[in-house]
Parts: C-alpha cells; sequence; structure tokens
C-alpha cells in the first residue's frame, strides 16, 4: 500500500503504462486519484495529474510491474516551463532545509 500523498506541483501529469497487473486487478489491485480509484490494464496507460491525492494498493499476492512516464501539463506553454520549473525545484529546496536544518 502506498499512502496518500500529492504531487508537489500541477505542472506535470503522470502516465503510468501498466506491465505486469495481477488477474484479480479490479478487486485488489488499484489507485484512487481524488475520489475515484482506477484499475490498470496490461498494455494500456492511465493518466492523471498528481498533484492531486492519490493512493495505491496491491492486495494481492501477485506483482503489479507499471512503467511511470512525466509528462508536462497539457496547459503549461513551452516558453513557460523552464521558469516553472525552476520556481518548484527552489520550493522544495526550501522546504528540505526548513524540514532539516533548523534554525539557529
Amino acid at each position: 500500500h502506498i499512502q496518500s500523498h500529492c504531487g508537489p506541483t500541477n505542472i506535470r501529469w503522470t502516465a503510468q503504462l501498466g506491465l505486469i497487473v495481477p488477474e484479480s486487478a479490479a478487486e485488489n489491485c488499484k489507485i484512487r486519484v481524488s475520489e475515484e480509484w482506477h484499475t490498470w490494464q496490461e498494455g494500456k496507460i492511465l493518466l492523471f495529474d498528481d498533484s492531486f491525492e492519490h493512493e495505491v494498493r496491491n492486495d494481492s499476492q501477485q506483482e503489479r510491474v507499471v512503467l511511470l512516464i512525466r509528462l508536462w501539463h497539457p496547459d503549461l506553454k513551452a516558453s513557460q516551463r523552464s521558469s516553472v520549473l525552476e520556481a518548484a525545484r527552489t520550493k522544495k529546496e526550501k522546504a528540505v532545509e526548513k524540514r532539516y536544518a533548523p534554525p539557529f
């Protein structure tokens, strides 16, 4: 079980290509994005905005393997990508610094 979490920003979408999916996926192996549960199918892509809360469950005894692919959000213009990515990196670095380097 991968606990509920959110991606750090909505500048990207996540695609997951089902490579190995348990036979009982509909009941035992699924992903929740926001309030909706989805299942993988071998050879099919599941696409979602990972800034929405999501979690993964595999309650089967079989392995689940997906290829994780990150894509730019389609509403983000190519000319905006560098500055938006740099802002997201800076925000992440500050959060990590705050967590691990307490002020003196």
